[in-house]
């Protein structure tokens, strides 16, 4: 098995899924013609901010769903980081902001790239006004908790499972009523389940799999939350952060087209979209620093850095790879365009216009 500097040696040629001449043609055909949307990014950074256009360019995604962290409680801070976001994608000619599902289709039509924004949850605090400013400045997703509890309810990674706290359901009311989606990835079972109750518009689980694959990952999501999220026509994002769909030694692109096949068999491909949450740098060595500090626990996710890195889709430069993998497991090219663009676009003109 290679190591990670010896993996990235390679062409991105040598670590594509293998496809026939004809197959191979296909699904370059499909990843140059269709929208392609990532609905769960980093490409600015985990944390620590850094940005080149370059790999986002050579990515070839239509769309970049962008995270804006909560690097603290301060609602403010945020805030001017996603105006940082925001001036940088603008001075970039191929790059543009998109508020709407039409701003994706109309980039993809003019030879551009999308950037959206996603905000995580610790800065909203008690203040639902919150949600009405960062729409404002361009927010189109939130999050609802991150792995431990905060006043909308209990995260994935909580002693407790406690669902959505009163203030919670004001919440999830309020963001329906402003045009913005909600995720739930790193929310626990109940509050889930709640938030998917309580919402008239569908859901998000953006970038997470299936916890029948991997039962020790409390991060990944249980059938009975995966038959919910699609019954209220929502949307789950298959991730590719290594250690998390798979607790092998050896992880890679066929873990996670087992997750896409799962959710699809299930639920139904109408489900399923493509939420990477990876970044153009060593994420298995990001995480090593968050356990070192102690600043996150991955055992309490249930979480072990088994493998160093994931073959085929270790970075977003990768992405033309989910198309081949697709084709390579015998999806039609409708199925192929749902996953990759038609589902997302669906629940955007839903949700956010």
């Amino acid at each position: 098995m290679l190591s990670r500097e010896e993996y990235l040696e390679l062409s991105l040629e040598e670590r594509f899924v293998p496809l026939g001449a004809e197959e191979s043609k296909r699904a370059d055909r499909l990843f140059d013609q269709l929208v392609t949307i990532d609905m769960h990014t980093h490409i600015f950074g985990s944390v620590h901010f850094h940005f080149e256009y370059e790999p986002v360019r050579q990515s070839g995604m239509t769309c970049c769903f962008e995270a804006v962290p909560a690097l603290s409680e301060d609602f403010q801070e945020s805030m001017e980081l996603l105006g940082r976001y925001r001036s940088l994608v603008e001075s970039e000619p191929g790059l543009v902001t998109a508020v709407r599902a039409e701003d994706i289709r109309e980039a993809k039509r003019d030879g551009k790239q999308t950037v959206m924004y996603q905000l995580e949850p610790q800065t909203m605090g008690r203040d639902l006004n919150r949600i009405d400013v960062s729409y404002g400045l361009g927010v189109r997703m939130m999050l609802l908790t991150f792995n431990t509890r905060n006043y909308i309810g209990d995260g994935c990674g909580e002693r407790t499972d406690c669902g959505l706290s009163y203030l919670g359901i004001e919440m999830v009311e309020r963001l329906n009523d402003i045009g913005i989606m909600i995720d739930l990835s790193h929310c626990g079972v109940q509050t889930s389940l709640d938030a998917i109750k309580f919402s008239k518009d569908p859901v998000l689980f953006n970038h997470t799999g299936a916890r029948a694959l991997n039962p020790p990952v409390t991060r990944l999501k249980t059938d009975e939350q995966i038959r919910a999220l699609a019954d209220k026509g929502g949307l789950i994002g298959i991730s590719a952060i290594p250690n998390q769909l798979s607790s092998q030694p050896e992880q890679g692109i066929e873990d996670m087209l087992n997750h896409i096949d799962y959710v699809a068999n299930l639920v139904g491909m109408e489900h399923v979209v493509i939420g990477l949450d990876n970044t153009f740098h060593d994420q298995v060595a990001f995480h090593r620093k968050l356990a070192a500090s102690k600043s996150v626990d991955l055992q309490k996710s249930g979480i072990t850095l088994a493998a160093g890195y994931m073959y085929g889709i270790e970075s977003p430069l990768e992405w033309r790879n989910i198309v081949r993998g697709l084709v390579s497991r015998g999806y039609t090219e409708d199925e192929i365009e749902k996953v990759v663009s038609g589902n997302a676009l669906r629940v955007m003109e839903e949700v956010i216009g």
